[in-house]
């Protein structure tokens, strides 16, 4: 009787070699495909986010028929004095028309700190969204530019017309830049 072999099916080390050679070509090819996309996500949620708050403080104001303020802060308890608005911001209905949110003024709405990586910079000398009893945004425009790392050509905006109203736009390469520069400073 003749004794029959078993065949053993493996892999060689070369041929493992090859296989992880390939996974990390194509590794290294999607990686800054799959960092773009992260980034692109990251900066529509943050734009989202602002705009819910905003739009949130608007409505609260007409309901209440009361001021409302949303400004920047990084505790989530008072206002900022800046125009950076990535670490968080809060809405708050200013019952005594101070412009800082006091004792007994109710929070509307908080947001915490936004993810690494993506800036948010407010318009030059206006530092808070006031909304007024009817809805309107009292002062001049204000204009958020939100910039994340893939740098100013992906820099969008978040803007507050005096009626209150909210719109979304490209900024100028000015604003883009300055909030470009502005990442994790």
């Amino acid at each position: 009787m003749q004794a029959r072999r078993s065949q053993i099916a493996g892999v060689t080390l070369i041929e493992l070699m090859i296989a992880i050679s390939i996974g990390a070509v194509l590794t290294t090819m999607a990686l800054p495909s799959f960092t773009n996309l992260l980034q692109s996500g990251a900066s529509r949620s943050v734009r989202s986010a602002l705009s819910v708050s905003i739009n949130q403080a608007r409505i609260g104001a007409a309901m209440r028929g009361q001021q409302v303020i949303v400004c920047p802060s990084n505790d989530q308890v008072g206002c900022d004095h800046g125009s950076r608005w990535e670490h968080g911001w809060i809405a708050f209905v200013d019952s005594n028309h101070d412009n800082e949110h006091g004792l007994g003024e109710e929070l509307i709405g908080v947001a915490q700190a936004q993810p690494k990586g993506v800036a948010i910079l407010g318009s030059n000398g206006r530092q808070r969204i006031r909304y007024q009893a009817d809805g309107s945004a009292s002062g001049t425009n204000l204009t958020l530019t939100i910039c994340d790392r893939r740098g100013p050509t992906a820099a969008r905006t978040v803007v507050v017309n005096n009626a209150g109203r909210l719109r979304s736009g490209t900024p100028t390469a000015s604003q883009a830049s300055a909030a470009c520069t502005a990442i994790d400073t």
